[in-house]
């Protein structure tokens, strides 16, 4: 097991990104940006926790990325179940930050960073297994198409978006459980690409 977490860096790499993804939570937890929309022609009042997830997103795939090849090769090695449980661990982290930080700061964006975290993490992994590394980008150019796409002429974010609807949207919460399950399952029936 500890060869495992040392491959991963998992040891270093995902308190620091928690440990980020913490201060970020305190100190954009109900910051209002805006940025155009190529939709609306104006523009959009956007929560700035939507990025959060990001840091943790991508400090999840390099340590999911940082391997030893002929090490996890062997039959023997139960590496992509562990992959897994370190996935649903990051998650679980920071649905722990986000419903913390929403009781103390009395935030319903920061509540919502766990399903945030879920739904960008499941749609990582399942680029991922096609892209290989580049999937880290994957976070992002969401948020793009978020910022760029994802908001009516009333200001209202449509239903595809996921990550700047309510915290409570039944709609959103099920996107990202699918999105995550998705994800997980990928990871664990794809063997990750070597080539990138």
């Amino acid at each position: 097991m500890w060869w495992w977490v040392k491959a991963r860096r998992a040891h270093t790499l995902l308190p620091a990104a928690l440990t980020f993804l913490t201060a970020l939570v305190l100190l954009v937890h109900d910051t209002v940006t805006q940025l155009p929309s190529f939709l609306t022609g104006g523009d959009n009042p956007v929560m700035a926790m939507l990025l959060v997830p990001v840091p943790l997103c991508a400090a999840l795939l390099m340590s999911l990325e940082s391997r030893l090849h002929s090490a996890e090769a062997s039959s023997a090695r139960r590496v992509r179940p562990r992959d897994a449980g370190l996935t649903l661990a990051a998650v679980g982290a920071a649905t722990a930050v986000g419903l913390g930080a929403g009781a103390v700061l009395d935030s319903d964006t920061a509540v919502a960073l766990g399903r945030n975290t879920a739904f960008l993490t499941g749609l990582m992994l399942c680029v991922r297994a096609v892209a290989g590394t580049p999937a880290v980008m994957t976070p992002l150019a969401w948020f793009a198409a978020i910022v760029f796409f994802g908001f009516d002429r009333t200001g209202h974010p449509t239903f595809w978006t996921v990550l700047p609807r309510a915290n409570d949207d039944p709609v959103a919460t099920t996107a990202a459980a699918l999105t995550l399950a998705a994800g997980l399952a990928v990871q664990l029936s794809t063997r990750p690409r070597t080539d990138s």
